[in-house]
This record gives structure tokens, C-alpha cells and sequence, in this order.
């Protein structure tokens, strides 16, 4: 059964990514601010913060990567921007902000989850490209997207899940 918290982590995001793309195609990155200081609020109102904090930097950070490298591929524009827009890189980190939440089903299960968020990926561009936040020049080309998306993902869960320890302590506890 999924908890009221999960459902209000849900919705938080979902303001969210309507905030931050219909912000990014109207030229602010302040709808995005308010709604994802919005989902930080919940966050540090529950005992995930620290953790919350660490997926929301990382994916900020590789989602400046990685929407950078989409822009110049040529697989998304998002108008004359040379590299990813504030706004979506506040997208990435919301997704961060639901890792433990709403997303938390997935950590016992990192490939279901890679395997969903690689089929939201281009469903997710192109409703952003409809509401004016993004262009996909070639729609065919969001299949690198979910490839993608698919990896991060599956490696996100599988680090809430503790399935994968970037410290090495599973692989020592094992051989000792």
C-alpha cells in the first residue's frame, strides 16, 4: 500500500515538473524554484533529508551532463541554450527529491524501475516538448534517452535499495 507521505511526495513532484517546464517555456526558472523548494520542505520534514539531499545534487549534477550532451548531439534544443537550462536540471533534482519517496518501491526492485523510467523518459520530453519547454528534433532519437535513463535509474534504485555500495562495504563485509 503506498503511504500518504508517498502520495504527497507524488503530487509535490508532479507541481513540479508542470512548474519547471512551463516555467522553462515561458522563460523563468522561478515556477521551478518555488515548487521544488516545495518538495525540499517535505523532504526535510521526514528522515530521509541527508540521503534526499545526496540523490537531489548527484542528478542535478548529472543531469546538467547529461542535458548538456543532448544539446549538443542534437537530440533535444531548448532554445538557443548551449547547455541545460536551470530549470531542467531543478527537474533532475526533484526526481532526486522522490527517490525515497514516491520512488522508493523501485529500490527493492532497480531494473522494474530503469525499465519504467526508461519508458517515462521520451513520454516525459515529449509532453515537455507540447507544452513548449523543449523540441525533439527527431523523435526517434529519444531512444538514447531512455537507454539512458534506463542505466541512471536502475543504479539509483539499486543505491536506495543498497543493493550497490560505491564504498566498497558490502564487497569487504563479504570477504571477511
Amino acid at each position: 500500500m503506498i503511504s500518504r507521505g508517498n502520495l504527497v511526495n507524488a503530487a509535490l513532484f508532479q507541481v513540479t515538473w508542470f512548474a519547471c517546464v512551463l516555467g522553462g517555456a515561458a522563460g523563468t526558472s522561478i515556477w521551478g524554484v518555488g515548487a521544488l523548494a516545495a518538495l525540499l520542505a517535505y523532504s526535510a520534514a521526514t528522515p530521509h533529508l541527508k540521503a534526499d539531499l545526496l540523490f537531489a545534487v548527484s542528478l542535478g549534477l548529472i543531469g546538467l551532463g547529461v542535458e548538456t550532451l543532448w544539446i549538443k548531439a542534437g537530440v533535444l534544443e531548448y532554445g538557443a541554450a548551449a547547455i541545460a537550462p536551470a530549470w531542467i536540471i531543478m527537474l533532475w533534482m526533484g526526481v532526486g527529491l522522490t527517490v525515497n519517496h514516491s520512488l522508493s518501491i523501485f529500490s527493492g526492485r532497480p531494473w522494474l524501475g530503469g525499465s519504467l523510467a526508461a519508458v517515462a523518459a521520451p513520454a516525459s520530453y515529449l509532453g515537455g516538448e507540447r507544452l513548449g519547454g523543449v523540441v525533439v528534433p527527431d523523435p526517434w532519437l529519444l531512444a538514447l534517452i531512455a537507454g539512458a535513463w534506463f542505466v541512471l535509474f536502475t543504479l539509483a534504485f539499486a543505491l536506495a535499495g543498497g543493493k550497490l555500495d560505491l564504498r566498497g562495504r558490502q564487497a569487504y563485509e563479504r570477504a571477511h
